[in-house]
């Protein structure tokens, strides 16, 4: 059984989705396997118009010379399109179909190194090992007997 529907982009103009006047919602649907390239698929369900179809391919090395996990890859895709739908309408139409290519993985490996230069401009504190004082019950611990 073959099922056709029609697909159409969004009406919106980017100063209504900038006001926050409109929203859109992304349902992920599931995958499909083809070898090793992985095609996500999620519909895009708005208040006034009707439900779009988006399918969202990527190679599966391409994930992992990104550092990205398979179980991560619809979270991605879904930031793609959240990304597009902000940036307008004629954004988000390109998702309808899409392959991701390493440009889109741009603004991920920007802000993993924001957080890795972040962590190392933290100073850790440093913890003291102190010997305990010679009037502690702590005292001569681990020391022969007799031996003061």
């Amino acid at each position: 059984m073959i099922l056709k529907m029609s697909v159409s982009a969004p009406t919106y103009s980017p100063s209504e989705v900038a006001r926050g006047s409109v929203n859109m919602h992304f349902v992920y649907q599931g995958f499909t396997q083809e070898g090793g390239r992985r095609r996500f698929l999620f519909q895009g369900i708005q208040e006034r118009d009707p439900v779009s179809v988006f399918s969202i391919e990527v190679d599966l090395a391409l994930l992992a010379k990104n550092q990205v996990l398979v179980q991560e890859g619809p979270m991605f895709c879904l930031q793609l399109l959240n990304s597009a739908f902000l940036a307008g309408p004629s954004y988000l139409e390109k998702f309808q179909k899409y392959t991701i290519g390493g440009e889109d993985f741009r603004p991920l490996l920007v802000e993993r190194e924001k957080r890795a230069a972040e962590k190392a401009l933290k100073k850790h504190p440093r913890r003291v090992i102190r010997t305990p004082a010679p009037v502690s019950n702590l005292w001569g611990l681990g020391r022969p007997a007799g031996g003061h």
